[in-house]
């Protein structure tokens, strides 16, 4: 897969742009804050919908806009993809999809027609941050590799409010039929659980058996084994229906006092081991990076082998977070996959073997432009 044409209005600091990224590597380098970031965030939108680095959309709308458009052309092995979002922070629905220039349903349906693999500097809050950070990761991506996922993980967080919200209401009001109207959330949130907790589950097995290969290869030491676990209450069960049904049961009662649910896949976890214990409570800098680095490029293997065709891979200024060796781990992985890189100095991405750069710049009212060479 790859993006064909990028056209962006009001977006950030661009006003307009309109290009068609290189099929190779091409070089996006400019000072901080001219732009780079967002035309990658762009294409981040483009394929999940969603922004890696903030939670309000309003914030990609150019300062004084009213709306923004975002628009992308991919090329998949079933032929062209043409996909468009508007952003429009002061009406309803603040965002509309457009999938080959008819509204689609749902923002869900965008899943697919554009698939990519990011990799920033803020990777490192996978390790750091608690586990929303975790899921969060897993969520996103699952929800490329599979479309159904999103809607599957959409089901369970409105039947999730719904229970927690009966919860509230019986702690503060009370509410006559309470029980039978708690048994049949509790019947709908363990009946929505399974397709999360298979998916998850599958998903970060394969993960870890491509991250574990990949961290072998960058570390040279065998010693060191790698590995990603799937933690959460459901996370080894046999029948995850009647299992979540007994968990609801059994924190029944603090569920109540707190006017909350406790169990279930939304406060599922991953692990990150090594030797066998958690990486996050002792792993050394260097180990830390090279464990997210390990997770990227075996996301990259994964979504090869369950898609049939390579994302495209966004490297967001992160040469100057890695040393020679990790540097070099993350450039052989761009062979034969679209790539879109950004640095300060066209020097920093020295041994990338780019087929274009574009330099990044301010015209003087602050929007951006790309100049070639």
């Amino acid at each position: 897969m790859r993006f064909t044409a990028i056209k962006l209005q009001r977006f950030r600091n661009y006003e307009s742009l309109a290009i068609e990224p290189h099929p190779g590597i091409t070089v996006l380098y400019g000072p901080n804050g001219s732009g780079k970031t967002n035309l990658l965030e762009a294409m981040h939108l483009l394929s999940l919908g969603r922004s890696h680095r903030t939670a309000q959309d309003r914030e990609m709308v150019a300062a004084g806009a009213q709306s923004s458009i975002i628009q992308g052309r991919t090329q998949r092995t079933d032929g062209a993809h043409d996909i468009e979002i508007r952003l429009h922070p002061h009406e309803k629905p603040h965002k509309k999809v457009l999938l080959y220039g008819k509204p689609a349903q749902r923002i869900g349906d965008l899943m697919g027609h554009a698939t990519v693999v990011m990799f920033s500097p803020e990777d490192i809050r996978i390790v750091r941050d608690g586990p929303a950070a975790r899921r969060r990761f897993v969520d996103m991506q699952l929800s490329q590799i599979r479309p159904a996922y999103l809607q599957a993980l959409k089901t369970y967080m409105t039947v999730l409010e719904s229970r927690n919200a009966l919860l509230k209401q019986n702690k503060l009001f009370g509410v006559s039929d309470f029980l039978t109207q708690l048994e049949t959330w509790d019947d709908q949130l363990a009946r929505a659980s399974v397709p999360l907790v298979r998916a998850r589950r599958w998903f970060l097995s394969e993960l870890s058996r491509n991250a574990s290969a990949q961290y072998a290869a960058i570390s040279e030491n065998p010693n060191e084994p790698f590995e990603l676990r799937y933690v959460g209450p459901l996370a080894q069960a046999e029948d995850v229906y009647q299992e979540m049904l007994s968990g609801l049961n059994r924190s029944r009662r603090e569920d109540m006092q707190r006017m909350y649910t406790t169990f279930g896949p939304h406060r599922d976890d991953v692990a990150l081991m090594l030797f066998s214990h958690d990486l996050r409570a002792f792993g050394s800098q260097g180990q830390l990076r090279t464990a997210v680095l390990s997770m990227k490029l075996g996301e990259i293997q994964l979504i090869t082998d369950e898609m049939g065709e390579p994302p495209t891979l966004l490297l967001d200024d992160v040469f100057s977070e890695l040393d020679l060796k990790r540097r070099n781990a993350l450039l052989k992985s761009t062979e034969g996959i679209q790539t879109l890189l950004s640095c300060t100095d066209r020097a920093d991405a020295a041994g990338a073997k780019a087929d274009q750069f574009l330099r990044v710049c301010q015209r003087a009212d602050g929007t951006a432009e790309l100049q070639e060479g």
